[in-house]
């Protein structure tokens, strides 16, 4: 038996596939703790319907399985944490940058201590928790990074970082964006070379967002299918496929699994678990999809109580939905294009209509439309028309056929399972 010690931001996107490899683990007999910023405060879910997912989380960790161990969270990672969905473009960036490193010292300390306590013989953590990797060095423990996607990685003929200039009009524009973008990742570099210094450890640290940032082992949970003109990365990195849950950890009663089965496309939408609080976007989403050929099962979040009563008998209307099941029984999905559901829905063998609102979700849906089973629309420009006439193209035979064929190819990769198989060799190692 192994004992290991997972690290994370408390959001659905930084830790669903850490729970998922994690389960995996826990199914083959080793101990799994996971630590985590505990948000210990249910009023803030209510204050900010953006963090009822980080309130939640300790709860289903533990129900997973897993030994909670809960971190503290500075106090100005709970107002950038409030502040990143009402932020844009380059500015959401550098927002992100400095939540996933802020506090990065205390936590370090505390993560080794929670190593010493468990007897960690590996630490896994997302590649955004810098903290997690500076206490495994602290301690002389191996350290696993886990990323989601190929985001952060060079890509042949792409702007640095998933940087999205579409907007951008003249050359000078250009290379001020990309100056921007540079100048965000070095903030990454010098906050953590700085708690390196003051924990004790090699000091200066370069590219650390774009070169895999583990010197024992970087696991993506993607596949080279779906990474289109990515550069050659440099070992150790391997890539596992999406990792999602095992089976057997939703409620098939569930009345989101339910819905009647006709004739008619099936339609997901979703706007995850920290953009879902939009409203209005839902409003002309539905408004879209109101029409008797679709049947369309919505995963309102924190814009349920805006939209009851106001979609038509073809929409069923919940809070929250068990997606990946839920994954297997529609034909087309709506989505802001965060990882995880691009994940998951390819591995569903799904096409998807995306709608971006920042960060990774834009490169997400540039991907997708590369790969030729999506179709971008922007929040700005979206329509009742281009909505439709999106459904209507993705659910044409050959984008459907796209979609299954990229499904039995990351079905090869293992997942979650060959990503614990890898977690194991490196501890054992």
């Amino acid at each position: 038996m192994v004992s290991i010690l997972l690290a994370a931001h408390p959001t659905a996107g930084h830790t669903n596939a850490l729970r998922a490899i994690g389960r995996h683990l826990l199914g083959q007999g080793h101990a799994v703790a996971m630590t985590l910023a505990g948000v210990d405060l249910p009023w803030l879910g209510k204050l900010f319907p953006a963090m009822q997912a980080a309130v939640s989380l300790p709860q289903r960790l533990v129900q997973d399985g897993f030994r909670f161990l809960p971190l503290r969270p500075p106090l100005n990672a709970l107002l950038y944490s409030a502040m990143l969905p009402h932020t844009r473009g380059l500015d959401e960036t550098e927002l992100a940058i400095k939540l996933f490193t802020a506090g990065i010292e205390a936590q370090s300390r505390q993560i080794a201590k929670y190593c010493e306590q468990v007897k960690a013989g590996v630490v896994v953590g997302d590649y955004l928790m810098p903290a997690a990797m500076l206490a495994a060095e602290r301690i002389g423990c191996p350290y696993v990074a886990l990323y989601h996607s190929a985001l952060p990685f060079p890509i042949e003929g792409a702007p640095p970082f998933g940087l999205d200039l579409s907007a951008v009009d003249s050359e000078e524009e250009r290379k001020a964006a990309e100056q921007r973008i540079r100048e965000i990742c070095a903030i990454f570099d010098r906050r953590v070379s700085h708690a390196a210094r003051r924990l004790g450890l090699r000091g200066e640290r370069r590219d650390l967002i774009v070169s895999p940032i583990s010197r024992d082992l970087n696991l993506l949970a993607t596949a080279p299918e779906l990474e289109p003109g990515l550069r050659p990365l440099h070992d150790p990195v391997l890539m596992t496929g999406p990792c999602l849950p095992p089976p057997g950890g939703f409620s098939a009663d569930d009345p989101a699994l339910h819905i009647a089965r006709d004739h008619r496309t099936r339609i997901y939408v979703s706007l995850g678990t920290v953009f879902n609080g939009k409203p209005q976007i839902f409003k002309t989403i539905l408004r879209a999809l109101s029409g008797s050929e679709f049947l369309v099962i919505v995963s309102a979040g924190a814009s349920y109580s805006s939209l009851v009563g106001q979609v038509g008998d073809n929409i069923h209307l919940f809070r929250h939905v068990p997606q990946i099941p839920l994954l297997s029984q529609v034909d087309i999905v709506v989505t802001h294009g965060g990882n995880n559901t691009v994940q998951e829905t390819l591995a569903a063998g799904k096409p998807m209509v995306v709608i971006p609102f920042g960060g990774d979700q834009i490169v997400n849906a540039r991907r997708v439309e590369t790969l030729g089973v999506g179709a971008k629309i922007a929040p700005e420009s979206l329509t009742v028309e281009n909505l439709i006439n999106s459904v209507k193209r993705l659910n044409d035979s050959k984008v459907v056929e796209r979609a299954k064929h990229l499904q039995v190819v990351l079905g090869r990769y293992g997942g979650g399972a060959t990503a614990s198989d890898a977690i194991v060799g490196i501890a054992k190692r």
